[in-house]
């Protein structure tokens, strides 16, 4: 299953995630409280992710093997690079290319239910179930949102683009605050544009998704 599906489900249940919250907690519908960064794992990995966070901008730093490998997008820009460090090399392309749609991000087509408080490594949550049938992504299952607005945990299944997968993403280590901005920019070295299609195709053929 395409990691850039896991991009896509995590935010877009982070802002859904938002307007069910509000039922225990006052926020923003579909906005992202603060900046913040924060580890993730995925599944049984040891390795932590790093994901940086603001109202308009993620940036995703990772591992696939030995390859490290950025995704930065601009929400408001509609632009987003995917990054090899050791290369300095970045391919451009639109939030679309690589995975995201802008309507699932204001939380479009979701549909959100406050199931409990819980309380786990010493933060108090709100366990929210999250579905949404239509496609790019298509999600069933569930988050746990903390009072400051930050997404602990999604755990489910989803599809996007055809792709298909189930998947736990769970969190820790959180920075609350501003962010430097470079972190959301062009980064230095070749940029090359590109096509959303051919990239997905390109990063296949280099086994950096499925």
């Amino acid at each position: 299953m395409q990691r850039r599906l896991f991009l896509a489900s995590i935010i877009a249940a982070a802002g859904a995630a938002g307007s069910a919250a509000a039922q225990t907690r006052a926020a923003s519908a579909f906005a992202v409280p603060r900046d913040y960064a924060i580890d993730g794992y995925f599944g049984r990995e040891t390795m932590p992710s790093r994901l940086y966070r603001t109202k308009t901008a993620i940036r995703y730093e990772a591992r696939s093997g030995t390859v490290a490998h950025t995704v930065v997008a601009r929400l408001d820009r509609d632009v987003a690079w995917f990054v090899l460090p050791s290369l300095g090399l970045a391919f451009q392309t639109d939030i679309s290319g690589i995975g995201l749609n802008p309507r699932a991000l204001g939380g479009e087509g979701f549909r959100e239910q406050f199931v409990a408080r819980e309380t786990h490594s010493g933060i108090t949550m709100s366990k929210l179930r999250l579905t949404r049938t239509a496609a790019d992504p298509a999600f069933d299952g569930f988050a746990w949102v903390g009072n400051e607005g930050i997404l602990w945990r999604l755990q489910g299944a989803g599809e996007a683009q055809g792709t298909p997968g189930t998947f736990d993403w769970r969190f820790e280590n959180a920075t609350l605050g501003a962010l430097d901005p470079s972190l959301f920019e062009a980064p230095p070295g070749r940029i090359v544009p590109v096509a959303g299609d051919a990239l997905a195709a390109m990063l296949r053929r280099f086994g950096l998704v499925r």
